[in-house]
């Protein structure tokens, strides 16, 4: 005959290995809200300030009117414009006024498929996207001007 006791412990071990079981699906449950906070965090933080998003494949053309040189390149290689929307892509900036003290003033043309374009125009440290002008950082600034100097002389 068995005691009291010994039942007693068999069902506290019972409920142990409940318990045990509940709170190793609470720690999975909890690792995959944050994992899940941390992806939604990260893609907001991404798309913030960001100027264009350009999908390669609707874009027919593009024109760069390098404004130093007054050389204009059409280019419709799609290796290039995949560069190029690349590129594109990444630029970020504020909302800002027009700089008025810059010197030169080059455009990046995008046409795409459907006939509509998207015509960004760099003055200084300030770029125009489709009559909006944003303020750039230094490595955005860069960014457009390594475009435009790539393909400012005649092929």
């Amino acid at each position: 005959r068995r005691s009291c006791l010994y039942f007693h412990e068999r069902g506290f071990r019972n409920i142990m290995r409940k318990n045990k079981k509940k709170s190793n699906l609470w720690k999975i449950i909890l690792i995959l809200f944050f994992v899940i906070l941390l992806f939604v965090g990260t893609s907001i933080i991404s798309s913030r300030n960001k100027l264009v998003d350009i999908e390669v494949k609707d874009v027919d053309y593009i024109e760069i009117i390098a404004n130093k040189s007054q050389v204009m390149q059409t280019i419709k290689n799609n290796k290039e414009i995949k560069e190029i929307v690349y590129s594109l892509n990444k630029l970020r900036g504020k909302k800002s006024n027009r700089d008025t003290s810059a010197d030169t003033i080059n455009y990046i043309n995008v046409y795409f498929n459907s006939g509509k374009k998207i015509e960004f125009v760099k003055s200084g440290q300030v770029i125009r996207v489709d009559n909006k002008w944003y303020a750039l950082n230094r490595r955005n600034s860069k960014l457009i001007e390594k475009i435009i100097n790539k393909y400012q002389t005649i092929d």
